[in-house]
């Protein structure tokens, strides 16, 4: 009688085991919840990285034309084609 109550009581803890285990595997606290939540935080860290350094050349774009003449001078030729007084440009055909 002793032994069906042995059998018995540790066929329970082994059920509540494996329900503690699943539990903790597939809850939506669970380790794979987890593990999908930190590859997303990777990924957002990486985009935040990205986008700081952007961040910063674009900042130092802004500061450059806004104080370097050599900056303003290259943009003003190349972006509005405008020239220097006496100076001859030549233009050539595109292929």
């Amino acid at each position: 009688m002793q032994g069906v109550i042995v059998r018995i009581a540790l066929a329970v803890f082994g059920l509540l085991t494996v329900a503690m285990l699943l539990l903790a595997v597939f809850n939506e606290k669970g380790a794979l919840q987890v593990h999908a939540q930190a590859r997303k935080l990777s990924a957002i860290e990486s985009e935040i990285s990205r986008l700081d350094a952007e961040n910063k050349k674009l900042t130092a774009e802004i500061q450059a034309l806004r104080s370097d003449p050599t900056t303003i001078e290259k943009l003003a030729r190349e972006e509005l084609k405008l020239v220097k007084p006496g100076e001859v440009v030549l233009v050539t055909p595109e292929n």
